[in-house]
């Protein structure tokens, strides 16, 4: 994929935001972000807080043609927008809670403003995407978190570990492996 600059992002994810109302980003934007980084080679994973992305699902494909962009389908069936910026592609993901997917209602309100371009959106902290990855943890996520545990402990990341403990029993049954698993990535003794 190739980097699209924050300033294309924040420009997209305006367009959407004046569509269809506010979210909050919950994907691995959170990191490049936290790192300063001038752009993404990812997708944008967001969390519609308007409406609901599993239920609204045709109001969203209909809002990304009006727009001249495509549309498809996540891993777990919820909209994905695919936004034109010059010749690239911007992937943009719809996420709700469906499945085995879940963001805890209390990391979307604790979700910070962040410049991305010329505009502020909501993004959740680095502490709650971590446990977000813990939560999931599929292969991908464990090789992710290993990358992010190295960039803390380099002093290229920084994290509040009381933060991101008292974010841990939010995810209810899943809590105890999350503790573990935070033990087993070496982020808590």
């Amino acid at each position: 994929m190739h980097v699209i600059t924050f300033l294309e992002v924040g420009r997209v994810l305006e367009v959407i935001k004046q569509g269809l109302g506010d979210f909050v980003i919950i994907g691995d934007t959170v990191v490049d972000l936290a790192l300063n980084r001038k752009g993404t080679d990812s997708d944008v994973d967001i969390f519609p807080l308007e409406i609901s992305s599993f239920a609204e699902e045709d109001k969203i494909r209909e809002f990304a043609y009006s727009q001249g962009w495509d549309y498809g389908k996540t891993p777990i069936d919820t909209p994905r927008v695919i936004a034109t910026v010059d010749d690239k592609e911007l992937q943009v993901d719809f996420y709700d809670n469906i499945q085995d997917f879940y963001v805890p209602r209390v990391i979307l309100e604790s979700a910070v403003s962040e410049r991305i371009g010329e505009y502020k959106f909501k993004v959740v902290r680095l502490e709650d995407y971590i446990l977000l990855k813990l939560n999931a943890f599929r292969e991908e996520d464990e090789d992710e978190l290993k990358g992010i545990v190295e960039l803390i402990g380099t002093g290229k990341l920084k994290i509040d570990r009381q933060y991101l403990l008292s974010h841990v029993d939010y995810f209810e049954e899943n809590a105890d492996s999350i503790r573990d698993r935070l033990k087993s990535i070496g982020l808590i003794t």
